[in-house]
């Protein structure tokens, strides 16, 4: 009989210990219908909870099981690359446990694979969460596609990715790393599929706002430096309405004899320039701030302990 492929399905994990059990069981449903050898990489991203036991528990009664524990919390996307470093099928499947994203579509995954993609991602459709972020969602996905060079799309980390798409991703070494954007900027031939965004097994949201805001502004600044053209439009725009503002004060005074009153409005002038010269400084300080992390050539992440990997 022909040797089975290998696909590598890499899981971050923070403080997941209650939903584990629930998204393993689902999982693995999916899995054992599918005509491929699974490896299922768990990379415990400096869990406080139980995580690791309750993984270690699993991995005693599945030995295509393995786990990464970091040393600490080094953030989603950085867990999702040290998963990555460590996976050796001829495909990687991107998947979080939360069971936002459903493990049923990893079949459909397959099947485009199979046909010749080399990515294949989910594309978020209808999401069942609160009004408030379904619409902090759509208009981040609608600014992203009009900010960013590369078109990511409305897309997450949900994807299947073949060895050689996945090889070019661990060549990124970038730090504040965006993988929609990454898989996105790669290239090849990539499909997106229409998927159902489910709400957590707990239907309590873990990611917070500010989390988020984070995340968007990582793709805003990998992809584009549209903010920093956009600070520059808004010195030129404002120098000529301050420039042509002297001007009239200047002409008022010397043929009409007439002197501009309103302490007020002059206050609130400078402190919208001044509002505005802050935020300037703030987004050219945020693009300084990430060649600081860059040069310094840190890595992504530290491995404390490796479970269920060949020696």
């Amino acid at each position: 009989m022909d040797k089975k492929k290998l696909i590598s399905v890499v899981m971050p994990v923070f403080n997941e210990d209650k939903g584990l059990d629930i998204f393993y069981n689902q999982l693995k449903n999916v899995i054992n219908k599918l005509a491929y050898d699974f490896e299922l990489i768990f990379v415990n991203d400096g869990s406080v909870d139980n995580s690791l036991g309750a993984l270690i528990a699993l991995y005693k009664n599945d030995q295509r099981i393995k786990i990464i524990d970091l040393s600490r919390n080094f953030g989603h996307h950085n867990a999702l690359t040290a998963g990555m470093d460590q996976a050796k099928g001829e495909a990687v499947i991107l998947l979080d446990v939360d069971l936002e994203d459903n493990p049923e579509y990893i079949q459909t995954f397959i099947k485009y694979w199979n046909e010749g993609y080399q990515v294949v991602y989910a594309k978020r459709g209808a999401r069942k969460a609160s009004t408030l972020r379904r619409i902090c969602f759509s208009i981040f996905h609608k600014l992203n596609r009009r900010i960013s060079s590369v078109d990511v799309g409305a897309s997450g980390i949900f994807c299947l990715m073949d060895r050689t798409v996945a090889r070019h991703m661990q060549n990124l070494i970038e730090r504040d790393k965006y993988i929609p954007g990454l898989r996105s900027w790669i290239g090849f031939k990539q499909i997106g599929i229409d998927t159902v965004r489910n709400a957590r097994y707990d239907d309590k949201p873990r990611v917070k706002f500010g989390s988020l805001f984070k995340l968007a502004f990582d793709s805003f600044t990998s992809f584009s430096v549209l903010p920093l053209k956009i600070s520059m439009f808004f010195g030129i725009v404002f120098s000529l309405l301050s420039f042509m503002g002297i001007m009239a004060v200047i002409a008022l005074k010397i043929f009409f004899k007439l002197a501009i009153l309103g302490w007020a409005s002059t206050i609130s002038v400078i402190l919208l320039l001044g509002g505005i010269q802050l935020i300037c400084l703030g987004l050219q300080g945020e693009y300084i701030g990430r060649i600081f992390n860059e040069v310094k050539k840190r890595p992504n992440y530290i491995i404390r302990d490796q479970i269920g990997f060949d020696e």
